[in-house]
């Protein structure tokens, strides 16, 4: 190929990503998550799944080391060697076998990727640290659909360098959707099993949808979420009673041993059984609230909250979660932390400063009672309008909120 050649490719393959980007804009994006089924795999097949992650593992190890002395990108991701340490701490060569050649691209750019990570949160002056070798590798970047991964039928998809198809589960979730276009996917071994992460893009609907009327939302330790409307919602996903039996097996097991390596990953199972629950909690609690023209919610130290009494608690619940898929819509508005939505007073526009936590029902001079969280949430509504309203909403919160009014409401 000539100069001349190779530069008109790098700009065919330039401008049909800008398409591409212009096009995802209006699209909706989804990632599907369908598990690979092992019982139908032979022999060779479950070799080469494991092999793909160690090899990453060592691929991984190996440009870390490399960066020590060099630049990452350097290095040669066409090499088919390897360097580690065994469990001696005595140095190793490995051939790479299964490895695809893009797969090997997506290591490297995983680490790029991170190092370019760690370099922005230095600009912002946050904490960072290094990157680290890593003992086990769970996510390869599958990056083109009919090149990388490809589908053969609504049960069966073909991977980069295995010879024969390999058999998967619950495509039922997305094989009939109409206009769905597959981008690319991630390898994933998982506790309890083998998964492929596909993320798809669907053109946006024109229909209009029919919302029910806008919503405040308080979050809180003794109730979860009260909702403006008059709903309170509790959810609390503890722990199982064989995830506490697993880590009492771990403590009985010598360090380095096999035994201890098996109940670690009962234990990473369990874990991941918990983590399946909590989302689904999530999900179905933000799905309910989104059903809503408008929401409006504080932005809370739920982090914050970990380290009080109520830690355990916190813990248990699904605040964070519920808080971060709703700051991602663009139709929730969240209000600063210092808005008062528990001390203003709605009827006169007072601020009630000797609140306390135990105080369950809000009490002002001028004669207003409500619950607590019910009235934080209906304030969310209100502190959010005037917010918007310039100088008529300063005067009608007084000299006292004229600090917290200077700080813009977030739209989403």
């Amino acid at each position: 190929m000539t100069e001349n050649e190779r530069l008109a490719k790098n700009n065919r393959i330039r401008e049909q990503g800008r398409l591409t980007r212009q096009k995802r804009k209006g699209q909706i994006c989804r990632v599907y998550r369908v598990k690979i089924d092992v019982s139908h795999l032979s022999r060779q097949q479950l070799l080469h799944l494991k092999m793909l992650f160690v090899e990453a593992k060592w691929l991984y190890n190996d440009a870390l080391t490399f960066m020590r002395d060099h630049d990452i990108n350097e290095y040669d991701t066409r090499t088919l060697t390897v360097h580690s340490l065994d469990k001696d701490h005595q140095p190793v060569t490995h051939d790479l076998q299964y490895l695809s050649s893009q797969m090997r691209q997506s290591v490297i750019q995983d680490i790029k990727h991170n190092m370019k990570s760690l370099a922005s949160r230095r600009e912002e002056d946050r904490k960072t640290g290094s990157l680290k070798y890593k003992s086990e590798y769970v996510s390869i970047n599958l990056q083109q659909t009919g090149v990388t991964y490809k589908f053969y039928d609504a049960k069966h998809i073909r991977i980069q360098g295995f010879k024969e198809c390999i058999r998967i589960k619950s495509t039922k979730q997305f094989w009939n959707i109409p206009d769905l276009e597959f981008a690319n996917a991630k390898l994933l071994n998982l506790p309890d099993g083998y998964y492929i992460a596909i993320t798809t893009y669907r053109n946006r609907r024109g229909e209009e949808r029919e919302y029910k009327p806008e919503i405040g939302i308080d979050m809180g330790i003794k109730t979860t979420i009260t909702v403006s409307d008059g709903r309170k919602i509790n959810v609390f996903v503890e722990e199982s009673e064989r995830l506490k039996k697993c880590q009492r097996l771990i403590a009985r097991r010598k360090k380095g041993s096999s035994n201890r390596y098996k109940a670690v990953k009962l234990l990473r199972r369990e874990y991941q059984k918990l983590g399946s629950r909590k989302r689904d909690a999530a999900n179905k609690i933000v799905h309910e609230l989104l059903k809503h023209e408008r929401v409006y919610m504080q932005d809370e130290n739920i982090s914050g909250w970990h380290k009080g009494l109520f830690g355990k608690t916190v813990q248990h619940s699904v605040l964070g979660l519920v808080k971060m898929k709703l700051m991602r819509n663009e139709r929730v508005t969240v209000l600063p932390k210092s808005a008062p939505t528990t001390k203003y007073c709605p009827e006169c526009g007072s601020l009630k400063k000797d609140i306390t936590l135990s105080d369950r029902v809000y009490e002002c001079t001028c004669g207003y009672q409500e619950d607590r969280d019910m009235h934080a949430a209906r304030n969310m509504i209100l502190l959010s309008k005037k917010n918007t309203c310039g100088t008529q909403g300063i005067n009608a919160f007084g000299e006292d909120v004229r600090r917290w009014q200077t700080i813009a409401v977030q739209p989403r």
